[in-house]
């Protein structure tokens, strides 16, 4: 995408570049300095931790990416005020708190993978309504949606938190907590630009606000689907360590 509001832009690409030359040094140096490394990257050979950390950072991406769009709908295409707006996301906030008391009783059951892939298909599901929705779309069926979508992005954090820390020793779970929150965090931002990106091109080039919407909500909706496929790259139900070596691990967060 070129032009304005698009990724073409020298403005938009000179800070990209940097990052990414940037984030390149701090990954060659952390590397070969190993264990010694501010935050050792070494963690990211264990599959559980990289596949952990890959989804945090769609995690945060479809979290915050879609908290840019959300209050948007409400005050563009709705004309609500922005303390409306606000309101109207109250059922993500409830859904993600009645998901604490959910999420480790269904991790106890069916394990860490079979939750996470529930719970990114619950968001993935909750966020196809506001593909369809237009100016004159019935309220009450999108709060059930954001209700459901806040309980599916809740479900997910704590087996990712459980999972990532399987397998590592006790002096490496330091650097794997630090890399899953980074991750989170440069996927919020990353959602947050990509998908502004999306909604002010497709406003462009559609010339229909709704339109515009509906095509960010499906890119938000793809997000989902592709942290869908790669849940099932987390281990399964985690076996009782039966030898010396491995009790001397981690098998789950504390």
């Amino acid at each position: 995408m070129t032009g304005d509001g698009g990724f073409g832009q020298t403005k938009v690409l000179a800070p990209l570049v940097a990052g990414a030359v940037l984030l390149a040094v701090f990954s060659v140096r952390a590397v070969r300095q190993g264990g010694a490394a501010l935050v050792d990257l070494g963690v990211l050979r264990s599959r559980p931790t990289w596949a952990a950390t890959a989804l945090f950072f769609l995690t945060g991406a479809s979290l915050y990416g879609a908290m840019l769009l959300l209050p948007l709908y409400w005050q563009q295409l709705r004309g609500a005020s922005a303390l409306v707006a606000g309101l109207y996301l109250i059922p993500q906030g409830v859904g993600s708190l009645l998901s604490r008391a959910l999420a480790p009783g269904l991790t106890e059951r069916i394990g860490e993978r079979w939750v996470t892939v529930l719970g990114f298909v619950l968001v993935g599901v909750a966020t196809v309504p506001f593909a369809f929705a237009d100016a004159h779309t019935t309220t009450w069926p999108l709060m059930i949606a954001l209700l459901v979508r806040g309980l599916g992005l809740g479900i997910v954090v704590i087996p990712l938190m459980t999972v990532a820390f399987r397998g590592l020793a006790h002096a490496e779970v330091p650097h794997a907590s630090i890399v899953t929150r980074i991750a989170q965090q440069v996927g919020g931002s990353v959602g947050v630009a990509l998908f502004a990106v999306i909604l002010a091109r497709a406003a462009h080039g559609s010339g229909s606000l709704a339109d515009a919407f509906a095509t960010a909500f499906w890119w938000a909706t793809g997000f989902t689907a592709l942290a869908v496929a790669l849940s099932f790259v987390l281990p399964g139900r985690e076996k009782e360590a039966s030898t010396p070596e491995e009790t001397e691990r981690v098998p789950s967060a504390r």
